[in-house]
């Protein structure tokens, strides 16, 4: 395959890392190949945003994921759903809102790495970042991530189910990336 996924996720407690894995993510769905074709074909096609509303992207759809910070509605989401994901899925089964109260993480900005071109062996990828902030009063446990695009609509092109659930303890960070990479 030459368009691939990779989800990165870090936990810091005391500024010392205390969890890392790296993962494939195997889970783009419907929405993010729907919103591709519309953009290369300028032909409307059906998408499901977050909401459950059904729209048509136009060619012009763009997949905004760069949201600020404390604002859980796009950009790289996290949830503590345990559903296997399927390419129709439209948003997290359980969705982890911003905040600090019980079952809450403070979202950080979401940062989006310039591409990296590698022309010795025909690659590239680009990285995009967000750190999540547990002041909730108690552990939280992180099962599912999701990437969310903002066009005119909020759209989820990417959810995963993580192989193992992260306990993310109180006063701890939590730092999840999407690293895309291409190859020919």
């Amino acid at each position: 395959m030459n368009v691939k996924a990779y989800l990165k996720i870090k936990v810091i407690k005391d500024d010392k890392c205390i969890y890392y894995r790296r993962y494939r993510s195997r889970s783009f769905v419907a929405n993010f190949i729907n919103t591709v074709f519309a953009n290369l074909s300028f032909q409307s096609i059906t998408n499901v945003d977050t909401s459950g509303a059904t729209y048509n992207p136009t060619y012009y759809e763009s997949m905004n994921v760069t949201d600020s910070s404390n604002d859980n509605n796009y950009g790289i989401q996290i949830g503590t759903g345990t559903t296997a994901p399927a390419i129709t899925d439209y948003r997290l089964t359980q969705i982890i809102l911003n905040g600090t109260s019980a079952g809450q993480m403070q979202y950080g900005a979401v940062s989006v790495m310039s591409p990296v071109i590698n022309t010795t062996n025909n690659t590239g990828y680009f990285t995009i970042t967000r750190a999540f902030t547990n002041n909730s009063g108690g552990s939280i446990t992180v099962s599912e991530v999701g990437l969310v695009a903002k066009g005119s609509h909020y759209i989820l092109i990417i959810h995963d189910l993580l192989p193992t659930p992260i306990t993310v303890p109180n006063g701890s960070s939590l730092s999840i990336s999407y690293e895309i990479q291409i190859a020919t």
